[in-house]
Formats: structure tokens, sequence, C-alpha cells
């Protein structure tokens, strides 16, 4: 909203005079709650109060046993503005552990108190990252790491098996969408950020990481030791899968994805398919520049998307001209665990009437996450925006309704003889186009 001179300077005024008051040692600290006030675009309010506490209980958390020695209610009045209360937890907490000879480093202190504040704001895809995190989130973006290839989700606070990589280690190692994973290398996964889930579960290839598993349907854990590998993710597959008929998979949205999808579809209509089944099954989503492309092979005009900001700020994404094969009869399979740009892709086809929509509801990831760096290296995840479908559907927490609603366990490898999911939309095609029922 637009202010006159007198409040804008009342404004400056008043953001000198919250500056001055911050600790520098909580200077990250401060960073991080600006660029949230400023930015967050989730479904979650941004309040201060909750936030204040939630960084408070970030820094007890690492205190211990002593904690309430070192630190009590009485302290800081959550009430103040500006995160004032977390200053004054501040200047109450440092002098007593000075005097206790408390090893527990400023530092330590800061990252508690931001990632409790994050974890506050109730949002399990905004996340502190630390700068060798940061690095290393950045390099997930690529085609090819270092890791055991998996795609973890956070569901009721525990961490869980979205997706493992195709003939990865960690589906090797008999590791399956759903499979909640309790501990990594003995600790506890509860709470635990996806970013520092990520950096405990990747590293060099060679290595081995144990992780406690309890898979779906089952009461006991067990451990699994996985070694670490270097992981080339194949992110497009397509193959003839009978007469007129051309079966493309998309596994994830990463750098590369939307040329080998325009390859994948050039080679496709050389040979002058009559129908296409486009599988974004158990795909976690990916890279929203990718996504608008690939959306755009199969659509001649509109909309890709739309996103609204926390301002109530809307951007449309539209179409890009050029699609290679926006006139091939299609369908799109998804399920519970396609999320983000999957269902991005998938919600545009349905809305569009360009592709009948087969499968099981979709995982409801619908947010614009972006990385942004902050002057000490380290860095925040954060949503920024919510997603929408052309006609004005929210994907966060609600997911895709399939057209037509088939049922099958995530464990049930694609293509299989049990894939009735796969069935279920070749044999739609055969009834539509003549060429597949011959």
């Amino acid at each position: 909203s637009a202010c006159g001179p007198i409040e804008r300077l009342q404004t400056i005024r008043s953001e000198r005079a919250a500056t001055a008051q911050v600790p520098k040692e909580l200077s990250t600290l401060w960073e991080v709650w600006q660029l949230v006030e400023k930015d967050y675009g989730g479904k979650e309010k941004v309040d201060q109060r909750t936030l204040s506490d939630g960084a408070i209980q970030g820094m007890i958390g690492v205190l211990g046993d002593k904690a309430a020695t070192y630190l009590t209610p009485g302290d800081y009045d959550l009430d103040t503005p500006n995160l004032e209360a977390v200053w004054q937890a501040w200047r109450a907490l440092s002098p007593r552990l000075k005097e206790d000879n408390a090893s527990i480093t400023p530092q330590v202190l800061q990252e508690a108190a931001i990632k409790g504040m994050l974890h506050a704001l109730g949002n399990p895809y905004t996340s502190y990252l630390p700068p060798d995190e940061y690095d290393l989130e950045i390099r997930s973006l690529s085609s090819k790491f270092e890791g055991i290839g998996i795609y973890v989700t956070v569901s009721n606070n525990q961490l869980a098996v979205a997706v493992p990589i195709s003939d990865s280690p960690a589906e090797r190692a008999g590791l399956v969408a759903g499979d909640v994973i309790l501990e990594v290398d003995g600790a506890t996964t509860t709470n635990m950020s996806i970013a520092e889930a990520a950096r405990r579960i990747r590293g060099p290839r060679g290595s081995s990481v144990e992780l406690l598993v309890l898979h779906q349907g089952e009461d006991t854990p067990v451990k699994i030791a996985v070694t670490r590998d270097t992981v080339k993710l194949q992110t497009v597959v397509w193959q003839s899968i009978g007469e007129g008929l051309a079966y493309l998979r998309i596994a994830q949205f990463l750098d590369d994805t939307n040329v080998d999808v325009e390859n994948a579809l050039k080679e496709i209509v050389a040979q002058k398919v009559d129908g296409l089944i486009l599988d974004l099954r158990r795909n976690p989503g990916g890279l929203l520049d990718t996504t608008v492309t690939v959306a755009s092979q199969f659509l001649e005009d509109g909309l890709v998307l739309y996103q609204v900001d926390g301002h109530g700020k809307r951007t449309d994404l539209p179409v890009r001209e050029g699609g290679v094969a926006t006139k091939i009869p299609m369908v799109v399979l998804a399920d519970q665990a396609s999320a983000s740009a999957s269902e991005i892709l998938a919600g545009t086809l349905q809305d569009h009437h360009r592709a009948v929509l087969i499968g099981a509801k979709t995982y409801g990831k619908g947010s614009v996450n972006e990385f942004r760096r902050l002057q000490d290296g380290s860095g925040v995840y954060m949503t920024s925006a919510l997603w929408y479908t052309p006609d004005g559907r929210l994907i966060e927490g609600e997911g895709l309704t399939p057209d037509m609603e088939v049922p099958m366990d995530l464990r049930i490898p694609l293509g299989s003889s049990f894939d009735w999911q796969l069935y279920s939309a070749i044999q739609y095609l055969a009834d539509r186009v003549p060429s597949a029922a011959r």
C-alpha cells in the first residue's frame, strides 16, 4: 500500500530503531525474520508472537537439562514488537552462559533460534540452510549427484519416503514410497527438516548411511544400511506399448528435463502415434520454469498456471509457443506421490481438457519455493507464493482429483502386470483410438 512522505519517514525511523536493538550475534536471525515478513506466501499466517516464541524455544532446545537455570519466561515478553522478546531472552541468556562457562556458541544458538522460528511457522517447505546445506541443495537441482537416490517428505512431523529414484541404491536396498524414516545414523528425524534430512542422507560415493525404517503395514522398524553412489537422474523415458500408442514417463522436472521431453515428443510424433500416455506418478516435482516449458509442448495457448504471493499479487504464467504435441489424444497418470510441478502439469492439462487424468488423488504440494542466500552464506528455502491451475483450483493442501479414480498401492512397480492404472489408461485410449483397438 502507498504512503506519504511523513508516514514513510516514520517507517524508516521505526526500522532503524528496531535494527539498533538487534544483538550482533543474532543479525542473521533478524535477516531471516525480515525475509519472512516481506516475502512469505504460504497459507499460514505470519504471527510475530508465535515466531518469537518459536525462536526462543529453539534456543532453549539446545541448552539441555539446565535450560531452566539459563532462561525463564520472566526474562522476556512475547507481546513486544520487532522480535524484542528474542533480544530480551538473548540479553538474559548470554551472561549466564558465560558465568557457567557453557560450551554452547552464539552461532549454535542463532541457528537453533532460526530453525525454531521457521518451524513455528508451520510450513514444512520453509527451512533454514547453513552454508554447506545451502550449496548442497542448489546442486540438487542438477540431474547428477552423490547419495542414495531418494526423495523425502514430511507427514505428521515424520520423515517419509516420497519416492526412490529408479535403479538407485535406495531402491535396490528395498526402500519404497510411504516408508517412514525414524532415524538417520542414529539421529532421530522427529521435527527434522527436509533440508537437514537431505544433508544427513547424502554423502560421497562409497560411504554408507544407516536408516531406521518403518515399512507401511509393519509394526517393527528395521535398520537398513545403504551405500551411497553417483546417481544419474534419467528423468524422461518413452516407449511404444502397442500399435498406435506411446508411453512417456517424466520422473522429475530438473534442469535438462524440458530438452529431453521435447526430443522424446519429436520421436513420438515422427512415429505418427495415435495416442499418448503421460505418466507423472511418483514424480515429486522440480523446477517451475522447466514445468512451464514442458506443459507448453502439449498446449497451443492460454495459461499454464498462475501464482499468488503473500501480498495477494497474481502472476500469470502463459503457454509458450512451439509445442510439438498439441494434437495427440492423451491420458495423464498421477497418484498420491505426484507432487508440486507434476501436479501443475496434470492440473493444467486437465483444466484445458487436453487430457483425462487417471489414477489417485495427488499429494497436494502447490507452492512456489525459492532459495534465498543470506549475507553469511547460509540461506532459506521459503514458500513465497501459492500455485493455482488455470481454472483457479488451489493445489496446496488439496491435490487434484482424477477424472477416473484407480487406486493402487505405491509398492507396486510401475509397468508391472499389477499396474492397474496403466492398464486403465491403455484401455481408455484403446476405446477411442481406432489403431489401438486393432
